[in-house]
C-alpha cells in the first residue's frame, strides 16, 4: 500500500508552472528510475509476504548466509531480514530526486508515506477465557472512509475466527454495538426478553443490544481531527484536563477510599466514573466545536455536577497506579468553568469565600457575627424545629438520595438543616481577644517567667479556621506554646493561605494570596533577624499543605514546617489522666502530621490507647455548605461508623466518648453528629490546654498575654 501510494504519487506530479528551475526531461529520466526501484523493491516485499509461513530455501532470496531451517516470519522477528522504509525505498529515492528543484517531490513521498501510516488499522484484543468472550478496539481516523472500511472487515475477520476457535461474539458485558451484526437472532430475542424484565423503562444502555442498534448511528471522535482539537483544547484551556486523565486505567481502585462515592446513595461519583464522564464531555465539547454547533449550556450544567462531588481529599492518588490524582483535576475542572464564566453561583460559597478573603477588622467582626454568631444559631433554630415535626430531615440522614445534577432549593435547606451546627462557637476571633488586629505590626509573645536564651522562636501560622472560627483552637497553641516558653511571632493581621480559594476553583486568587504572603513573611524575616526562627508551626491540615509550597527554609533559613501537636511532642507534653473519658480520634483528609505518625503522636499526647475512627466527616471546608445534598451522603457513612467505633469502646453507659482531630473544618463536621451519636468533639490541643493548664485556660491565657506579654514590633 505505501509503494503504490509513492508511486502513483510520482507519476502524477506536476511542478508549480512558477518553478523555472524545474527540468521536465530530467524529471522523467529520474521517475523511470524511481519506477524500477520500488517496482524491484515491491517484488520483495510481496514474495516474503507470501512465504512468511515458509522457510528461506523456499524461494530464491539471493542471501546464503541466512538458516535455511527458519521460517521467513522467524528471521523477520529476530530482525536477520529487515524491511526498511527508510534504508531500502526513502534513502535511494532522496538521492533519485536530489536537488532544489525536486525538494516538492520528497516531501509528497513523505507525506504520502505519513498518510498511509495514519490510516494503518490496529487491533486490541480483550479475551475472556471462561467463555471466550472477545472485545475488539480499533483506533480509526472517522474522516477517512477507506480506513473505516479497513476496520469494519477486520472486525468480520476477528469474529468469524472466534466463532471458529467455539468462542462467543457477546458475553457478561451485554453493550456492544459494533458486534451487533454478528449476533444471531436468537441471542439477541433472549436477551431482549431478560432487559424488558430487569429494564422496563430502559434506563441502562438505552437501544444498545436490541434491534436497530449498531455501528450507524454511532458517533466515532476522528484521530484525524487531532491537530484541529489540539487548537481548540488548547484555547479552552481543556487539553491540560484531558492530559490528566488521559491514562487512566479504569481499574476502579479509587472507589474504596473515595469520599463521594457512597454505593448506597449514589454509584456515579466516584473518581473513575468522573474520569469517564469528564472524558465524554470533553469529547462533546471538541465535536460540537468541530461542526460549529456551538458548546450546548448543558454540557457546562454536566461539567459543573462531576466538579462538585469532590471533596479534593486527594485520597484517590495512593491507590491509582498510573498516579492521577483527581482533587487536582476538579480543581482544574473548576478554574476552567470560572474563566469561562459557566462556573454557577453558590450563596454559600460566595459567602465563606468572601469571609475568608477579608482583612479588614471591621468587616471580618461584622461577618463574623452574621454569619457565625447569628447564622449558627439561626440554623440550630431551625434544626430543632424540623427535628420535632420529622420533617424528612431524619429520612434524608439514614437514606439520601442520589444526586444527579442541581438539586432544587428546598432538598438543599433540607439538607443544610438535618444536622446541627457546632453551638457555642467564640463570638469572637483570637486576634480580637488579643487586641493585635493591626496589619502593621508582628505580635511576639512571651512568658517572661520561662523564655531563657535557648528558649526556641516559633513563627506560628493560625489559619482561617484556628483564628476566625475556632479561635480556641489558634488561642490553645498559643497558649501551650506560651507555657512550654517558646517565643511566638504571629503574622501581622488577618491571613488566609490561600488553599480555600485554589481549591474552589480560583486558582489565580490563590495563587495571588500565597505570593502576597511569601513577601509580607520576607519583611518579616528582615525586620526580625535577631530571631533565630527554625520551626514554622500550624494547627489545620489545608494550611500545612499550602504552606509546604511557600519554600520557608528560603524565608527563614533552615526552618522546618512542623503541626502543632508533633512540636508538642517534641517538648514530652503530655495530658494527665482523664478518668471516665473514652477518646477516638478523627484523621483529617488533609493530615497535617507529616513528620510523625497521627497515631503515635495522638496517642502520646493524649496519654491514652485512642480508638480511630474512619472516613470523611463530609464537612470539607465550604463542601458542606455548597453541596449539602452531596455531604449528606457523606455523612451517612461517617455516622455510622462513629456510631460502631463508639459502641466498641464504651464499656458502661456513665463513660463519656469525645472525638479528637487536628483540622478547623473537620471539628465543625464532628460536632454536628453528637446529637445523634452522643459523643463530644474536640480540638487535641485544646483537650490538652484544658487538662493541664485548667478549665479557665483561655481567660487565663488571654489575661496574661494582654499583660505585658506581647510584643508589637512596627513591621
Amino acid at each position: 500500500m505505501i509503494l503504490e501510494s509513492v508511486l502513483s504519487f510520482i507519476s502524477s506530479y506536476k511542478a508549480n508552472p512558477e518553478n523555472e528551475e524545474f527540468d521536465k526531461e530530467l524529471y522523467a529520466d529520474k521517475l523511470l528510475l524511481a519506477q524500477n526501484l520500488i517496482t524491484k523493491v515491491g517484488s520483495v516485499w510481496n514474495l516474503l509476504l507470501s512465504n512468511l509461513d515458509n522457510p528461506i530455501s523456499s524461494i530464491d532470496y539471493g542471501n546464503n548466509d541466512l538458516s535455511f531451517d527458519s521460517t521467513i516470519f522467524e528471521l523477520i522477528q529476530t530482525k536477520k531480514i529487515k524491511i526498511s522504509w527508510k534504508s531500502e525505498v526513502l534513502a535511494p529515492l532522496t538521492e533519485i530526486f536530489s536537488g532544489r528543484e525536486f525538494e516538492q517531490v520528497i516531501k509528497g513521498i513523505k507525506d504520502a508515506h505519513q498518510k498511509i501510516l495514519k490510516s494503518r488499522v490496529f487491533i486490541a484484543l480483550h479475551m475472556h477465557a471462561g467463555d471466550g468472550n472477545v472485545h475488539t478496539n480499533i483506533p480509526v481516523n472517522s474522516d477517512d472512509y477507506l480506513m473505516m472500511h479497513d476496520a469494519q472487515n477486520a472486525v468480520s475477520r476477528v469474529m468469524v475466527l472466534a466463532k471458529s476457535l467455539n468462542g462467543v461474539i457477546s458475553g457478561e458485558h451485554g453493550i456492544g454495538i459494533t458486534k451487533m451484526e454478528f449476533l444471531d437472532s436468537e441471542t439477541i430475542e433472549t436477551f431482549k426478553k431478560y432487559k424488558e424484565q430487569v429494564d422496563p423503562n430502559g434506563h441502562f444502555n438505552k437501544g444498545k443490544l436490541l434491534q436497530g442498534s449498531g455501528l450507524e448511528n454511532a458517533y466515532t471522535p476522528s484521530f484525524g481531527l487531532l491537530e484541529e482539537e489540539s487548537i481548540i483544547m488548547e484555547q479552552s484551556e481543556m487539553g491540560d484536563i484531558a492530559e490528566s486523565i488521559s491514562s487512566c486505567l479504569r481499574c476502579g481502585k479509587c472507589k474504596p477510599v473515595c469520599t463521594t462515592h457512597a454505593p448506597r446513595a449514589n454509584l456515579m461519583y466516584s473518581p473513575r466514573n468522573k474520569i469517564l464522564g469528564t472524558s465524554l464531555l470533553i469529547e462533546a465539547f471538541l465535536y460540537e466545536e468541530q461542526t460549529r454547533r456551538g458548546i450546548s449550556i448543558k454540557h457546562f450544567e454536566e461539567f459543573n455536577d462531576i466538579a462538585d462531588h469532590c471533596t479534593v481529599c486527594h485520597k484517590c492518588l495512593s491507590p491509582c497506579p498510573v498516579n492521577i490524582d483527581y482533587g487536582e483535576v476538579s480543581i482544574q475542572m473548576r478554574d476552567f468553568l470560572r474563566k469561562q464564566n459557566q462556573k454557577k453561583f453558590n450563596l454559600g460559597s460566595f459567602v465563606g469565600m468572601s469571609y475568608l478573603n477579608l482583612k479588614d477588622p471591621r468587616t471580618i467582626k461584622l461577618m463574623h457575627a452574621l454569619m457565625i454568631n447569628f447564622g449558627y444559631k439561626a440554623q440550630n433554630f431551625v434544626h430543632k424545629i424540623i427535628k420535632k415535626l420529622s420533617f424528612g430531615s431524619s429520612l434524608f440522614k439514614s437514606s439520601p438520595p442520589s444526586t444527579v445534577g442541581k438539586p432544587n432549593i428546598a432538598s438543599q435547606v433540607i439538607h443544610f438543616i438535618n444536622r446541627p451546627m457546632p453551638k457555642n462557637v467564640p463570638t469572637k476571633t483570637s486576634r480580637a481577644m488579643l487586641g493585635i488586629e493591626d496589619e502593621k505590626t508582628i505580635p511576639i509573645i512571651r512568658n517572661h517567667s520561662k523564655v531563657n536564651d535557648d528558649s526556641d522562636a516559633v513563627f506560628y501560622f493560625p489559619g482561617c479556621g484556628s483564628e476566625r472560627l475556632f479561635s480556641q483552637v489558634g488561642l490553645a497553641t498559643q497558649a501551650m506554646l506560651y507555657d512550654i516558653g517558646a517565643i511566638t511571632v504571629l503574622p501581622p493581621g488577618y491571613l488566609c493561605c490561600g488553599y480555600p480559594q485554589t481549591s474552589s476553583g480560583d486558582v489565580e486568587k490563590g495563587h495571588q494570596i500565597s505570593s502576597d504572603n511569601r513577601v509580607q513573611f520576607h519583611r518579616m524575616a528582615n525586620t526580625l533577624n535577631y530571631l533565630d526562627i527554625k520551626t514554622v508551626v500550624v494547627s489545620c491540615g489545608t494550611c500545612m499543605d499550602q504552606l509546604s509550597k511557600y519554600q520557608f527554609e528560603n524565608i527563614f533559613p533552615g526552618c522546618r514546617l512542623l503541626d502543632i501537636h508533633e512540636y508538642l511532642l517534641e517538648k514530652n507534653v503530655s495530658m494527665k489522666d482523664a478518668t471516665g473519658i473514652k477518646y477516638m480520634y478523627h484523621e483529617p483528609c488533609h493530615n497535617p502530621m507529616k513528620t510523625y505518625s497521627s497515631a503515635k503522636v495522638t496517642e502520646t499526647l493524649i496519654n491514652k490507647d485512642i480508638k480511630k475512627t474512619d472516613r470523611c466527616c463530609g464537612e470539607s471546608g465550604t463542601f458542606a455548605v455548597t453541596r449539602p445534598d452531596i455531604a449528606t451522603q457523606v455523612k451517612m457513612r461517617k455516622s455510622e461508623e462513629i456510631i460502631k467505633d463508639k459502641n466498641s469502646i464504651v464499656e458502661n453507659e456513665t463513660d463519656q466518648v469525645k472525638i479528637l482531630t487536628s483540622c478547623p473544618s473537620c471539628l465543625q463536621g464532628l460536632s454536628r453528629y453528637e446529637d445523634e451519636a452522643g459523643t463530644k468533639s474536640d480540638y487535641i490541643v485544646v483537650e490538652i490546654a484544658k487538662n493541664n493548664l485548667g478549665e479557665n485556660w483561655l481567660q487565663d491565657y488571654v489575661e496574661k498575654a494582654n499583660n505585658g506579654g506581647i510584643e508589637k514590633v512596627l513591621l
